[in-house]
């Protein structure tokens, strides 16, 4: 009976969660072509290939969907073995602050799953702006930081790209002889200023229709079809849309996702948060990559083709 390599197995799922051979081997600390040689070993072991060439790419093979099937499942009860042994070593307190984009839809699930693995381990949760946040982990208020377009800090943690993209409501409807409106945040946003000097930039006219301290404020109004906003894809509601070809609006690029570590935050209770942020963070950037409509950002194929990444745009703070 063979046994399969549970490193292997690991680097196999990075490499189809993360989407790039270079964003996996990070994930993994591994160089890019250490791991290449780990999935040809993995090939060996399963005795059969699991990825196939499609075009100018790599696609997993029927073999290889399956055993990544499996994969997810034995990693699964690795952790949850290595989680119920260490869980009386990990305790006390981080904490931690979170953007609006994340903290009031995608975080508190992933906090859950963070408290019932460290139940002895008390989080404090902080929510605002990552300028804000950024600076707090500097000062040494809070432990830890996830923001986003702040990727050229000294202690940022690139985990990936978002694109910054134009929404509305479904039904919401623009006649282009009229002014753009607009629902944005309160100045000072960088993702507002952006927008506005790409409208001014292509000649497009637009007016504040509303303004909102709070991403919820914001939501709200778009969801009312009071007018267009600009944010990520992440906390999108359902009756919302990505509408940058639909009106013909400007390209935004994209934004990074980043985990920003306060100097000599390095307890077992902040890296054990750190380290499951990076897994899921970059889980949920695969996931919106794919929602996203094509031709909103530029593609480029992986090597191995597994999911594929986004052009690098300049930086652009919340």
């Amino acid at each position: 009976m063979r046994n399969l390599d549970m490193d292997l197995l690991r680097s196999l799922v990075a490499l189809a969660d993360h989407g790039t051979l270079k964003g996996a081997a990070e994930r993994v600390g591994r160089t890019q072509a250490a791991l290449s040689l780990q999935m040809r070993k993995l090939e060996s072991q399963a005795g059969e290939a699991l990825f196939r060439k499609d075009s100018r790419k790599l696609v997993l093979t029927e073999g290889g969907d399956v055993l990544l099937s499996y994969a997810r499942r034995i990693l699964a009860l690795n952790d949850d073995a290595v989680q119920a042994l260490t869980r009386s070593r990990v305790s006390g307190d981080v904490k931690f602050g979170s953007s609006q984009d994340f903290g009031e839809s995608w975080m508190p699930t992933v906090l859950a799953q963070f408290r019932k693995a460290h139940p002895e381990v008390g989080v404090e949760i902080r929510v605002d702006g990552g300028t804000k946040l950024v600076n707090a982990v500097d000062a040494g208020e809070i432990d830890l930081a996830l923001a986003l377009g702040l990727g050229e800090r000294a202690n940022a943690i690139c985990i990936g790209h978002l694109p910054l993209v134009w929404i509305a409501h479904r039904d919401f409807g623009w006649n282009k002889r009229e002014p753009l409106p607009l629902a944005l945040f309160t100045s000072p946003c960088r993702f507002r200023t952006k927008a506005i000097a790409e409208l001014d930039a292509a000649g497009v006219r637009w007016n504040i229709g509303l303004t909102s301290p709070s991403l919820y404020g914001v939501w709200a109004a778009v969801n009312a079809g009071l007018g267009v906003t600009v944010r990520t894809p992440e906390g999108l509601l359902p009756e919302l849309e990505v509408v940058d070809r639909k009106f013909g609006l400007p390209n935004l690029g994209s934004v990074d996702v980043s985990l920003y570590l306060a100097k000599g935050a390095r307890s077992p209770a902040v890296m054990n948060l750190v380290e499951l942020l990076r897994e899921r963070l970059a889980q949920r950037i695969v996931e919106l990559d794919a929602r996203t409509p094509n031709g909103v950002i530029a593609r480029r194929p992986g090597r191995f083709g597994v999911v594929v990444g986004r052009k690098r745009a300049p930086a652009i703070a919340a």
